[in-house]
């Protein structure tokens, strides 16, 4: 066209009435974009373009954008444009021809077109108007200016001044009357103003804790943070590297007072502890110069110096610098891997290691070398090194005095002491407190110290407990324990005024002296006790001599007849010095052929001695000496020494009749021994005794086997016991006396005694076997085999599908009515079951066989039944071909047991909400989400679901298409009218003049119509909020460009990559 009047962009788009098909372009003023269409070849209007870069010539400028055209001619007409300068419409004279779209035939529809608005931002104009809000984000060099309305709320350009806390407060233009906040730099904090709502700067906020996250106070105490290109950099305690070299990372209580801050020089450790300032409290820590330690502080969280760290493990591995105060070897670690602590009260070293008590905390830790007892006051004197100039007090060897010295701090010994006091306590001067001669020592000359816990005196020295350590010396002399009772009392010397006690060989008595503490004798014990246990006030209680003598030299003491030599026997007096080895030792029954003794003394012992006249044993009192073996301490030992009968139980004395006082004889099976006795069964008929402790049939159970002793006058016989572990009953042989009551003659009464277990599984299972029932349940991967008894009513392995097994009759003597479930016909029917070794396909009745074979999946009512009673399958199509009866639908289970025809079929499933169902089943399925619009992955159940449940995505969005069409025209669809999908991988899919659309979602990616030619058509970003990264090609530029595409409504000019763009499209 020669003439291109700007009012043919809102004419109609006119096909024509020609034979042809030419490709031209119109302005669709709806849609506000060119679209291609096919003239017929004539009568056609001003709207109809050779191409789209034509059309988008004239047409797709924002006729409000454009500046004042007037054209030219003579025929003046009254017209109005925007003025984009003052954004108001205003009148001028057009000339009739050419001119441009910014013009307008009233002042409403220029108005209508053009929204008349003030200029909201300070600098420059805002047109295009790019709406924004406070959480969204503008171009480079822009911000969001928000204002009183929408209309003012757009993207402005910035301040050529830079960072805007630093602006200063501008309450702008207009009639507004808005509460802002603005950073005051001078005082450092944010104030109120009031803005009036056009051309204001960036120092505007629409609250103050927006103003301080933005503009926080300078946290540095010199200088100011690090900034690049006006924006303080942040830094933080796992980034300090941010900072450069010259800067330090302050930490402060907020991401905005943690920034790079100046170096104030020097050593960080050594600088001085600062508070800082602001209202904070945080914990933090310091290194202490004078201690040589990190100190907790609480930080003000602004300001302050280097000397500050989050955590003492941060500052001590700062700061701390370990100087070894061992004279050789390394101190021991402790659990921080640092020197163990340790102090003079509280001595945490191993036995290995010794403390060493430094000039600071650093040095004193345990160093390796201890030296034990007086090993420690051999040692040599150690200055040590360092300059500390500490008193301290050592051991001298010639004067054997403490003497004080300076000690450096480090690298000494052990003989290093705090005070005097500590020094005499561990190395006492020298006093000889022996009755004659001098102290033992050792190979180096040295005096051997002891103690009465601890003897470490030869054999020919004994230790002498004096007052004090240094008095407690071995010393020469040492006599047997026997001779040390003969011993004369020796008070001693000294002074000291001890209790001791002596024994006094003229009473037989120990009596208490006071010792002087020197030169005392071996006669001598520091209790009543000790002195009595050496030298004993004996009094012979034996009636036929002298009392069997220890190696000791004393009588011996017992507590049983084991304890005394042959011939001996163990007498039990009242008294420990009466309980000893007397002789004359009678043999076994003879012991019972002995009259009864009271003896003498003055005791009254209540004993037990047995009657030859009666049989049968009698309490008397007994006066503690001078008496025979026929004395017990209960009747129960009289009765087992000297029984009238052979005991066969294995505890305690058997059933006595009263008459004869003899064993009653018993019967097993047959109540004969009472409640609380138990029939014995021995090899011979005497031996069949009633025995104490009768046990329940459950506890006898429960007993191990038990042979028991041989003497009964028969060979051992095989009998049988419980195996609890097995629940069988096993032979074993028995020898005829003791054992226990898990004892039986035949395999019988041990069946009838005890539960001998029969498994009715058909696979092992643990024991003891879980029992079950209607109301107690098995556990996962077992069920209940309900048998003719209880005891094979136990929980057994499933094996497969219950519902599919055959039916199994099993074994055993039964005749149970049960029914299974056929799945070739796929009813319940009824058999007869054994008793044992069926499958799980096996119930009690008919009920509980279809309700756990016939399983309804449907969510509502019951599916339909065919004429033969059994459930309708059916087939789930991709097609959505229903192959169910009308008003049923096909429901999508996990097999062919759940997939059937289910009633209450909709005709849009679509609309439907989600259901995940009901069951075990774990299945992927898909649904349609109306609100999304979009076919969405969900986990279902297996039954009870609704007929928006897919198996595929594709299924999905075959039957549930979106609604909103992403092409220029109407996509491809397939025979039954379904959208043809496409994809990036599959466009040859597309049928001829239909391109795949690749969009944001997969709903779409389908079949578009269009050009043939990619390379031929222009840019289309198309509409949408996808803002896909694509590329097209330029055919002014000969080249593949980037664009960003918002995802419907494109051309086949948008290819995924540059290389699929250059490959289609080669320059």
């Amino acid at each position: 066209m020669d003439f291109l009047d700007a009012k043919a962009c809102n004419l109609p788009r006119q096909i024509g009435t020609g034979p042809y098909r030419i490709p031209r372009w119109y302005y669709n003023s709806v849609r506000m974009r060119c679209e291609l269409f096919y003239w017929s070849g004539c009568c056609a209007n001003g709207n109809n373009f050779p191409s789209m870069h034509n059309c988008q010539k004239l047409c797709e400028v924002d006729p409000c954008k454009q500046d004042l055209d007037q054209g030219h001619g003579n025929a003046l007409q009254v017209r109005y444009y925007f003025n984009k300068y003052t954004r108001t419409c205003e009148q001028f004279d057009y000339r009739g021809i050419n001119g441009n779209r910014n013009n307008f035939e009233s002042l409403q529809e220029c108005q209508q077109q053009c929204s008349e608005a003030l200029n909201p931002c300070a600098y420059g104009s805002s047109t295009p108007q790019i709406a924004c809000s406070s959480n969204s984000v503008c171009g480079v060099n822009q911000f969001c200016h928000i204002g009183q309305s929408p209309l003012t709320t757009v993207c402005c350009n910035r301040s050529p001044t830079g960072d805007r806390c630093h602006q200063v407060l501008n309450t702008g233009l207009g009639n507004a009357f808005l509460q802002r906040w603005y950073f005051n730099a001078n005082l450092e904090h944010c104030e109120p103003f009031i803005y009036r709502g056009l051309q204001g700067n960036e120092n505007n906020f629409l609250n103050q804790n927006d103003c301080q996250m933005i503009c926080s106070v300078n946290p540095c105490a010199a200088g100011e943070p690090y900034q690049i290109q006006g924006n303080i950099v942040q830094c933080s305690p796992a980034k300090p590297s941010v900072c450069p070299v010259g800067h330090y990372c302050h930490i402060g209580a907020e991401p905005q007072t943690t920034v790079c801050c100046p170096n104030l020089g020097g050593n960080a450790c050594e600088q001085q502890v600062d508070r800082g300032q602001g209202n904070y409290q945080l914990q933090r820590w310091y290194w202490n110069v004078a201690s040589q330690r990190c100190m907790p502080f609480v930080y003000a969280g602004l300001k302050g110096t280097q000397n500050n760290f989050l955590s003492q493990e941060t500052c001590d591995r700062t700061c701390y610098v370990f100087e070894n105060p061992c004279v050789s070897g390394k101190p021991q670690q402790g659990m921080n891997n640092r020197p163990l602590s340790c102090s003079s009260i509280y001595n945490s070293c191993a036995t290995t290691h010794w403390c060493h008590i430094g000039a600071i905390p650093q040095t004193t830790v345990c160093c390796p070398g201890r030296v034990e007892g007086p090993a420690v006051c051999k040692l040599s004197l150690a200055f040590g090194s360092g300059n500390a100039n500490l008193k301290r007090w050592y051991f001298d060897q010639n004067s054997l005095n403490c003497i004080p010295f300076s000690y450096g701090g480090m690298h000494g010994n052990q003989n290093n002491f705090l005070t005097q006091h500590q020094c005499q306590q561990v190395c006492p001067g020298f006093t000889n407190p022996c009755e004659s001669g001098n102290p033992e020592t050792d190979t180096n000359g040295h005096i051997k110290i002891c103690s009465k816990s601890f003897n470490s005196c030869s054999s020919t020295f004994w230790c002498h407990v004096g007052a004090q350590l240094r008095t407690t010396l071995c010393c020469p002399g040492r006599i047997k324990e026997s001779i040390v009772c003969q011993l004369p009392l020796a008070i001693g010397d000294g002074g000291a005024n001890l209790q001791r006690w002596y024994f006094n060989n003229n009473i037989h008595q120990c009596v208490s002296f006071t010792y002087g503490g020197l030169y005392g004798n071996q006669n001598s014990f520091l209790t009543q006790q000790q002195c009595e246990q050496a030298c004993p006030a004996f009094v012979n209680p034996c009636a036929l001599g002298d009392a069997q003598m220890g190696q000791d030299e004393r009588p011996q003491s017992c507590i049983s007849h084991n304890q005394c030599a042959n011939g001996y026997w163990c007498h039990i007096g009242a008294i420990s010095q009466t309980t000893v080895c007397c002789p004359g030792r009678a043999q076994e029954y003879a012991i019972c052929l002995q009259p009864m003794t009271e003896g003498m003394g003055n005791a009254n012992l209540q004993r037990w001695y047995y009657d030859m006249n009666s049989r049968q044993c009698l309490s008397f009192t007994y006066h503690g000496m001078m008496g025979n073996q026929n004395n017990f301490l209960s009747k129960q030992g009289c009765q087992m020494a000297c029984p009238a009968y052979v005991n066969v139980c294995p505890q305690g004395v058997p059933l006595l009749e009263m008459s004869t006082n003899q064993p009653r004889l018993c019967t097993f099976g047959e109540n004969s021994c009472g409640s609380k006795y138990w029939c014995h069964l021995g090899l011979v008929p005497n031996e069949y005794q009633c025995c104490p402790d009768a046990e329940s049939n459950s506890a006898i159970c429960k007993m191990p086997s038990s042979v028991g002793i041989k003497g009964a006058p028969a060979p051992p016989a095989n009998r049988w016991y419980y195996d609890e572990t097995t629940l069988t009953c096993k032979t074993f042989e028995y020898n005829g006396r003791k054992g226990n009551q898990n004892n039986f003659i035949t395999e019988a009464d041990c069946v009838s005694t005890c539960t001998v277990f029969v498994n009715p599984c058909n696979r092992s299972v643990a024991l003891p076997p879980q029992t079950c029932s209607s109301s107690q349940a098995c556990a996962t991967g077992t069920y209940c085999h309900y048998g003719a008894t209880s005891e094979t009513t136990i929980c057994c392995p499933f094996e497969g599908n219950r519902c599919e097994q055959p039916m199994a009759r099993g074994t055993g003597g039964g005749s149970l009515q049960r029914w299974y479930y056929n799945s070739r016909k796929g009813v319940c029917e009824i058999f007869i079951y054994s008793g044992l070794h069926g499958n799980a396909n096996n119930f009690l009745n008919k009920e509980n066989c279809e309700i756990a074979c016939r399983i309804n999946p449907c969510p509502d009512g019951q599916p339909f039944t065919t004429s033969k009673g059994v459930y309708q399958t059916c087939v789930v199509s991709s097609l959505h071909l229903n192959s169910c009866p009308s008003d049923y639908w096909c429901h999508p289970g996990s097999n062919s047991l759940t997939t059937i025809c289910c009633p209450g079929a909709v005709n849009d499933p679509c609309n439907l909400p989600m259901i995940i169902g009901e069951g075990a089943e774990e299945l992927e399925r898909y649904y349609y989400d109306a609100v999304t619009r979009t076919c969405r992955i969900f986990t279902y159940h297996g039954i009870k679901g609704n007929q928006n449940n897919f198996l595929s995505q594709r299924a999905c969005q075959l039957r549930c298409r979106p609604s909103e069409n992403p092409c220029i025209g109407q996509p491809a669809t397939t025979s039954v009218s379904q959208i043809l999908f496409c994809s990036a991988m599959n466009k040859e899919v597309c049928p001829v003049n239909y391109w795949c659309h690749i969009g944001a979602t997969p709903e779409t990616t389908i079949c578009c119509p269009g050009a043939t030619n990619p390379c031929s058509v222009p840019l289309s970003p198309g509409s949408g909020n996808a803002n896909l990264s694509r590329w097209y090609y330029s055919a002014d530029d000969h080249e593949c460009l980037p664009f960003q595409y918002n995802g419907i409504r494109g051309n086949q000019n948008n290819f995924a990559s540059q290389t699929e763009c250059s490959r289609t499209c080669p320059g």
